[in-house]
């Protein structure tokens, strides 16, 4: 026999967590968000009448709106920093590159302020960008 399963939401109210079975029109509270799952499917199978094992819950927790709304803004920020650092280390790339083609390495890593091992490893990883009949080279 497979479990029926009841959405829940809970949320922070003063010291306790506080649930909602919608479906069932009815809910509880929990000390501790550890014990939300167990007392929800507590409070379930009791409303039903039926034995516990036989109810399974899916709870959504929700946050304050103001910090999940700044949760949002800092993962946009990281997703275009990774976007930023990315191009910038395309730029560098494409400068030591160019640079390359005129200049041995050590001359190169001078220029830019850099050691030659830098220019090396840089070199290494645009190499590493390039492809063959279509196909990425691996590194």
């Amino acid at each position: 026999m497979s479990a029926r399963t009841f959405e829940v939401s809970v949320e922070r109210e003063g010291t306790w967590w506080v649930f909602e079975i919608p479906e069932l029109g009815t809910g509880g509270q929990a000390r501790n968000l550890a014990e939300v799952d167990y007392e929800a499917q507590g409070v379930a199978a009791m409303w039903l009448n039926v034995s516990p094992e036989t109810v399974a819950v899916n709870v959504t927790v929700k946050g304050p709106e103001h910090a999940l709304n700044e949760w949002a803004a800092a993962e946009r920020d990281e997703q275009e920093a990774r976007v930023a650092q990315a191009r910038a280390a395309e730029r560098r790339r494409s400068v030591v590159r160019e640079l390359r083609g005129q200049l041995s390495a050590p001359d190169v890593g001078r220029v830019l302020g850099i050691s030659k091992q830098r220019v090396y490893q840089i070199e290494k990883t645009a190499d590493a960008g390039k492809t063959i009949a279509g196909h990425k080279v691996a590194s």
